[in-house]
């Protein structure tokens, strides 16, 4: 049976059109189903709106004044996806991070091919799409699947370039390879900031120290190299610096790079945040990374020990890197997705096609059993969990259920009859499946209660035109300037503010949170809002409020 599984895919563009259409099918097919959601996904989209509106493709803006918070790569692969589909909808606002996800999706899998064997490429590829948070950042307008594309190309260009030299084959791809290695660095840095070329410089330099490969740091052309990095990057910050002043260049520099990793100002966690966070992020693939790790370094690998130490580098420099960072995010560890998919790649592969029984009994059946038990245990409880806490999404909750019962037990079958390839297919087909279900039934259905469009027409059908828009408090702009169009919505900081606001002559409105606006109607000497519209806007419940009362509604 896995002489019959090894031939299924033999050839290399067989492989490579498996892995597109797979990506088409589960990050593509469902983009336009649901409206953009908080926090990410308004800002960016309207960042890049106001970059087309202004035709300032130079300095981003947001809400009207400049945006220093990001370089505009992804502002750009947005606009230009506005023009390829025909507006700003869900589906041209996503369609980059999908773009991008397929490519690393690729670009793993030429890895796998250098590194390994073409299939391991090939299972890493399938492991990565099909990894949690790869997955759902892949579907989102969000800037790390693009980042994670260019770190990963870079490393790709290293490795290639290095392993030519060292087979001493001058010429062709093999000695301008390297270069590709810093324009990969330069376009990760035009997506976000310096982590873009921080972190490939440092797992490529790690790995040569500790491999105590100077000849290899000679051959990375670093002066040469660093000059193409610096060209293509001051191509645009020396024209946004002149435009912007030395108060963009403050904030570019210092504020968005230096003091948000050092100090961090949102997102404070502690330093062993990611040890909890990363596991659920890299499901179901977490419960093989352990043995990935011990494998890799054990005797049955050694001729592949200088590819695995490049492997772990590249996981512990990123994870070790953000750790160290006060400010954290789950999404920030996203470009060692890679590393981690090709060490389990490899585990897989090995275990299904090679004879390593001692290992298998100790470090792979055990991972194989617990997550069946995972499986079957969520199966259970899930239902119960469900009617608890989201009563009304109860029947939406039973295609998952009956996946995970009957995905466990399929696996179990499979397993003892030791059809290990059917085995890792069926996982492969069971977190496909509860993914595209969710995309397709399960996030439509819950747009209602996280998307700010609603209480936008809320907004844009009773405002004038020219008439004031603020929020206030823990409401951001950005979501309601791309759903009403209106630009500048005033940012109102301390009651003060916001007293004088509704105090106007004329009718104003402004979005509060419902806890917010109950606590003004408690105070005594201040202006008295009214309560137009109510809705729930991404966990918050959001109030829309006015100095008065709509004239022939009846509240």
């Amino acid at each position: 049976m896995e002489k019959q599984f090894s031939n299924i895919y033999p050839q290399k563009w067989a492989q490579i059109i498996i892995l597109i259409g797979f990506c088409l099918i589960l990050f593509f097919f469902n983009l336009s189903r649901w409206d953009l959601w908080n926090p990410d996904e308004p800002r960016y989209a309207q960042v890049a709106k106001e970059m087309v509106t202004r035709g300032d493709w130079i300095l981003m803006h947001n809400n009207g004044e400049v945006y220093p918070d990001k370089p505009p790569l992804f502002f750009w692969l947005i606009a230009l996806s506005s023009y390829l589909w025909q507006g700003f909808t869900p589906f041209a606002v996503r369609f980059p991070a999908a773009f991008f996800g397929t490519l690393t999706v690729l670009f793993t899998f030429l890895l796998g091919r250098i590194l390994f064997h073409p299939r391991i490429g090939f299972f890493s590829g399938l492991i990565l799409a099909t990894s949690l948070q790869f997955a759902y950042l892949s579907i989102r307008a969000n800037i790390d699947t693009t980042l994670t594309f260019f770190i990963t190309a870079s490393l790709l260009c290293f490795w290639y370039g290095q392993n030519r030299q060292e087979k001493n084959k001058k010429g062709g791809l093999g000695r301008f390879s390297i270069y590709g290695f810093y324009i990969g660095m330069a376009f990760a840095t035009l997506a976000k900031g310096p982590v873009g070329f921080i972190l490939p410089l440092l797992v490529t330099l790690v790995y040569l120290v500790l491999g105590k490969d100077w000849r290899g740091i000679k051959e990375m052309r670093l002066l040469p190299g660093m000059l193409l990095f610096l060209g293509i990057i001051l191509c645009w910050y020396l024209p946004a610096v002149w435009k912007g002043g030395r108060g963009y260049l403050n904030d570019t520099l210092l504020v968005h790079s230096i003091h948000r990793y050092s100090q961090g100002w949102a997102k404070l966690r502690p330093i062993y945040y990611y040890l909890s966070d990363f596991p659920i992020n890299f499901s179901p693939w977490i419960v093989f990374l352990p043995s990935a790790f011990v494998y890799a370094y054990s005797r049955k690998n050694l001729e592949k020990r200088r590819e695995s130490l490049f492997l772990t580098i590249w996981f512990a420099v990123i994870f070790i890197f953000f750790s160290l960072s006060k400010g954290k995010r789950t999404l920030y560890l996203l470009p060692l997705f890679p590393a981690a998919s090709l060490l389990v790649g490899g585990l897989l592969y090995d275990f299904i096609f090679s004879q390593i029984d001692h290992f298998r009994q100790e470090w792979v059946i055990l991972p194989i059993y617990v997550l069946m038990g995972t499986m079957l245990v969520a199966g259970a409880v899930l239902p119960w969990i469900v009617s608890v806490k989201f009563p009304s999404y109860l029947n939406d909750s039973f295609p998952l259920v009956i996946l995970l019962l009957g995905g466990s037990l399929a696996m179990f079958v499979l397993y003892r009859f030791k059809n290990h390839g059917a085995l890792f297919l069926l996982l492969i087909g069971i977190v496909s499946a509860g993914y595209f279900y969710s995309t397709r039934a399960i996030f439509p259905h819950i747009n209602h209660s996280k998307s700010a469009r609603f209480i936008s027409q809320e907004v844009t059908s009773r405002i004038q035109p020219g008439g004031k828009l603020a929020v206030y408090g823990r409401v951001s702009t950005a979501p309601y300037n791309f759903y009403t169009g209106i630009v500048p919505i005033l940012n109102l900081v301390g009651q003060d503010n916001l007293f004088q606001f509704l105090s106007a002559s004329e009718r104003v409105f402004c979005l509060i949170t419902f806890d917010e606006w109950r606590q003004l109607q408690r105070m005594a000497d201040r202006p008295e809002p009214h309560l137009i519209a109510r809705h729930p806007v991404g966990g918050k419940d959001v109030v829309l409020i006015s100095n008065r009362l709509d004239q022939g509604r009846n509240l």
